[in-house]
């Protein structure tokens, strides 16, 4: 016969423990479906909220995908035309400084020119003054009527200078370079003197008239005045004569030969 354990009381601690023992049961076996499935259940909760909220938000993301797709395809043509812009201006500007730089070296290069035409204009002239003859005969025709130290019925006094016997109005020129007086005299008539630069006059006496006016400067050869009658004079001829430092006259044909000059 089993033997029957007496029933422990009511809020003993074995009565507790016998509760508790009686209540470790050993868990039953979940089913493999069961697990597969719940969690299925899970995703296709999750997969159907999911589609809601696109099904329910589709009309906003179709427009926000519409101006996204616009605003990529606005921008770039934005840029480019911004580009172009920029370009334009850079090839504008780089156009402007081309110009400008090539207007600038055209100054250069015409005063380059213009520097080196003057240099060449004054070598010419260097060289033109260099070969130019520094003394003249005072008329063009050659022969002396009357020479210098003569003495006669025709003169006060011994001749001081030389005669050419040219006719009436001849071109009368300047012996030396210098400036040139013009004076009115008893017995040489209407005269010119020029004066060089060292001091040495030449007189051109009984002048009808002056081709050049009182403090003109000449060279050796350029006209001064024609010749005449005026004064103490027998006829149309050029007295000519020459004053070393504005002194006494010396004889002009040695004087006219020692440079270079005869005129007999």
């Amino acid at each position: 016969a089993t033997a029957v354990l007496p029933a422990p009381r009511p809020g003993s601690r074995t009565a507790a423990r016998a509760a508790s023992r009686s209540r470790r049961r050993t868990p039953p076996k979940r089913s493999a479906l069961l697990t597969v499935a719940v969690p299925s259940a899970c995703v296709m909760g999750v997969a159907g909220i999911a589609a809601a909220s696109v099904g329910s938000g589709g009309g906003n993301e179709r427009n926000e995908t519409t101006a996204a797709t616009d605003t990529t395809g606005v921008q770039p043509a934005t840029a480019n035309n911004k580009l172009d812009t920029q370009l334009e201006s850079l090839t504008a500007d780089a156009d402007d400084f081309a110009d400008r730089a090539s207007r600038t070296q055209e100054r250069i290069d015409l005063k380059a020119q213009q520097a080196a035409e003057k240099k060449r204009a004054a070598a010419e002239a260097a060289r033109k003054e260099r070969l130019r003859p520094k003394f003249a005969l005072p008329v063009e025709q050659e022969g002396i009527s009357a020479y210098y130290g003569q003495a006669g019925i025709n003169w006060m006094s011994v001749h001081t200078g030389i005669d050419f016997p040219v006719s009436y109005g001849t071109t009368v020129r300047a012996a030396t370079d210098g400036v040139v007086r013009t004076e009115w005299n008893s017995a040489y008539g209407n005269m010119a003197i020029v004066t060089a630069k060292d001091g040495t006059e030449t007189w051109y006496c009984h002048l009808s008239t002056y081709k050049v006016a009182s403090g003109t400067e000449v060279k050796a050869g350029d006209p001064i005045a024609y010749s005449g009658n005026s004064g103490n004079s027998t006829g149309p001829h050029l007295h000519f004569e020459v004053r070393p430092g504005a002194g006494d006259a010396i004889d002009p044909l040695p004087w006219l030969r020692s440079h270079g000059l005869n005129p007999t």
